[in-house]
């Protein structure tokens, strides 16, 4: 069994591990702003993001997401939080439906993008490179 000490490091390097993805996904939606450009707020490209980086984003995962922006934090609590993601995830959906692209949801879970939806995307992204 492990001691408070090993548990508080694993803790500690989890956090860092979670911080560092956040990170990452700020930085790919300053990348993919210029693909975005005029269609996405800054907040949804980096839930876009968010979304594309894992098989499943949960509810609690998107809310530190969102919660970065500052825009949806007034309120406190888990059905708070839970509510704002579905809202904000509700209005980026319907600004990717014309692109063809379409974020899944797992009910009481979270969301994803399967393979077809992933691919699109990435197709979309290379395309406003060239």
């Amino acid at each position: 069994m492990p001691t408070d000490a090993e548990t508080v490091r694993d803790l500690r390097m989890r956090v860092k591990i979670l911080e560092m993805e956040v990170r990452e996904i700020h930085e790919e939606a300053d990348r993919a702003r210029e693909v975005f450009k005029g269609v996405l707020f800054h907040q949804q490209l980096a839930l876009l993001l968010a979304i594309r980086k894992r098989p499943v984003v949960t509810y609690e995962y998107l809310d530190n997401v969102t919660e970065e922006h500052g825009k949806y934090n007034r309120y406190e609590g888990e059905m708070h939080q839970t509510l704002r993601t579905k809202v904000a995830v509700c209005k980026l959906k319907k600004k990717l439906k014309p692109y063809g692209i379409e974020i899944k949801t797992w009910r009481g879970i979270g969301y994803y993008l399967d393979d077809e939806n992933k691919a699109k995307l990435k197709q979309l992204m290379e395309k406003k490179d060239d």
